[in-house]
C-alpha cells in the first residue's frame, strides 16, 4: 500500500489538478503524506499551500507537504511520481522550433524535439533513481515525464529502480473516437500493442458493441484545437487502410510530417501559447490558497488530468487488479518486440505488481516503422545515459524522421547552438 507519496515537478500549473483527484478519492486511497518537490521555489511554496487549504477543506485523510531538496522529498517514500520539465519552457520551445529549420516536425515527444528532450529528462529521471536507491529503496517510480517511452527504457536499462511509465494517451485517443461514433462516457474495451506515443489499438467495442466497420463519415470531436483535428482526421486515414485497428494519434506525424510542419509554421510554437496562460494559473492558485474552502477552477490539464497516476495508485491497493495501458518492459507479452524494450500495452495491476497479457499483433504494412522505433527507443536511451557524441550522431540517424547521418550531423550542430547549457551534455 502507498502511504507516502512524492510529486516531483510539484510546483507545476498541473500539480493543483492532480491534488484535486487525489482529494476526490477520499480515504479510498490509503494515502497518508503527499509531499511536494520542485526546483522552482515560488511555485512549490504556493502550491503546497494550496494544496493543504485544499486538503483541510475537504477533510482528506492525508497531509501535504514541501521539500527544498531531492533527497528530503524522496526519503521514505512509497511512491514517486515524476512528472519533471528539465530546461522549462525554454528548451521546450526550442524543442518545437529547431527541427522546423529541416523541415522536420517540432514536437516534444517525437521526431528531434524528443529526442532532445531526452537528453534532458533522461539523466534527471537517472539521478531521481540514484536518490531512491541511497533513501528511498524499493519505492516505485512512476514516470510522467517525457518522452515517456525513453525514460523509462533508460531506467530499466540501468536497472535496480521498480518503474512504470504513465501516459493517458491511449484514453485521450479512445474517448475522442468514442466521441465521435456517438457513444461518449460509454465503458470501452481494446487491446493494445506498440510503443509510447506508437500504438495500435484493436478489438474495440463501445458500450459493448464491437466497432466492426467505420461510418462513411467520421467527424473530429467538435471541441478540439486544430492540432488535434488534424491527428484525428489522420488517425482516421490511417484506420481506413488498416481496418481493424486505430493508431495512437502521434503516429500520423511520421507518415505525414509535412502537414504538421505546414500547421506549425501557421500557428507558432505551444509553448508560447502555454507560457502565455501560465501567470493566470498561479494568480489563480494564489487567491484560492488564501480562501478557508478554495474552490479550484483553473488549472493546466484537462478536467480529468491526474486520473491515470490515481487509477495506478487504487490499482495497487484494490486486491482486485486493473486493466490499465502502461510503458512496461516486455519480458514476453509481445513477441515483435525484444524482451528487454519497454513497450506499451495493456496488462493488469494489483498489489502483487504488473501482470502481463498477451498482446495483438501489429498491422503488418506498419511494422517496419514500429522496427525502427524499437531501434531509436534504444539508441536514444543509450545516448542519453551516456552523452556521447558518437551515440547522440547514431541516435538522431535512427529516427524515423531524421534518417541520414548528415541530417543528423546538422540537428545536432543546431542543437549545440541553440540550447547551449539547456542540455547537460553541453553544460
Amino acid at each position: 500500500m502507498i502511504k507516502d507519496f512524492v510529486i516531483l515537478g510539484g510546483g507545476s500549473a498541473y500539480t493543483p489538478g492532480l491534488l484535486q483527484a487525489l482529494i476526490h478519492q477520499g480515504n479510498a486511497l490509503g494515502l497518508e503524506r503527499i509531499r511536494l518537490y520542485d526546483i522552482h521555489v515560488e511555485h512549490l511554496e504556493l502550491v503546497g499551500r494550496l494544496g493543504q487549504a485544499m486538503v483541510q477543506s475537504a477533510g482528506a485523510s492525508f497531509k501535504v507537504e514541501t521539500a527544498f531538496s531531492l533527497a528530503s522529498a524522496l526519503e521514505g517514500a512509497d511512491a514517486i511520481l515524476n512528472s519533471t520539465r528539465p530546461g522549462g519552457f525554454e528548451a521546450r520551445r526550442i524543442d518545437e522550433t529547431l527541427p522546423l529549420a529541416l523541415n522536420i516536425p517540432g514536437q516534444e515527444t517525437v521526431g528531434p524535439g524528443g529526442f532532445f528532450f531526452a537528453l534532458r529528462s533522461v539523466p534527471e529521471a537517472l539521478r531521481v533513481a540514484d536518490t531512491m536507491a541511497a533513501v528511498a529503496p524499493g519505492a516505485l517510480l512512476l514516470n510522467y515525464t517525457n518522452p515517456s517511452n525513453i525514460v523509462t527504457q533508460a531506467l530499466v536499462d540501468r536497472g535496480g529502480v521498480r518503474v512504470l511509465g504513465l501516459c493517458d494517451q491511449s484514453d485521450e485517443d479512445l474517448q475522442a473516437l468514442a466521441q465521435s461514433l456517438g457513444h461518449p462516457g460509454e465503458p470501452i474495451s481494446y487491446r493494445c500493442n506498440g510503443l509510447n506515443h506508437a500504438t495500435w489499438y484493436s478489438e474495440l467495442s463501445f458500450g459493448g458493441v464491437p466497432l466492426e466497420e467505420l461510418p462513411a463519415v467520421l467527424d473530429a470531436p467538435p471541441d478540439v484545437n486544430e492540432e488535434h483535428r488534424l491527428r484525428f482526421e489522420l488517425s482516421l486515414a490511417m484506420a481506413r487502410q488498416t481496418p481493424g485497428y486505430w493508431p495512437n494519434s502521434y503516429l500520423p506525424y511520421y507518415l505525414y510530417p509535412e502537414q504538421f510542419v505546414r500547421l506549425s509554421r501557421q500557428q507558432g510554437p505551444r509553448s508560447d501559447a502555454i507560457v502565455a496562460k501560465l501567470p493566470s494559473y498561479y494568480a489563480h492558485f494564489r487567491e484560492e490558497a488564501a480562501k478557508d474552502q478554495p474552490h479550484l477552477v483553473h488549472h493546466r490539464g484537462t478536467a480529468g488530468f491526474g486520473d491515470l497516476a490515481v487509477t495506478v495508485i487504487k490499482a495497487l491497493k484494490n486486491q482486485q487488479s486493473t486493466a490499465l495501458v502502461l510503458n512496461v518492459e516486455n519480458q514476453g507479452a509481445t513477441e515483435f518486440f525484444s524482451a528487454s524494450t519497454v513497450v506499451e500495452t495493456r496488462g493488469k495491476l494489483g498489489p502483487d505488481g504488473w501482470e502481463r497479457v498477451a498482446a495483438p499483433g501489429i498491422p503488418p504494412d506498419h511494422s517496419a516503422l514500429l522496427k525502427q522505433l524499437e531501434t531509436y527507443q534504444h539508441l536514444a536511451a543509450d545516448a542519453a545515459r551516456s552523452g556521447a557524441e558518437t551515440s547522440i550522431l547514431n541516435a538522431l540517424e535512427a529516427n524515423p524522421l531524421v534518417g541520414t547521418a548528415a541530417r543528423a550531423k546538422q540537428l545536432w550542430e543546431l542543437a549545440r547552438q541553440q540550447y547551449g547549457t539547456l542540455l547537460p551534455v553541453l553544460a
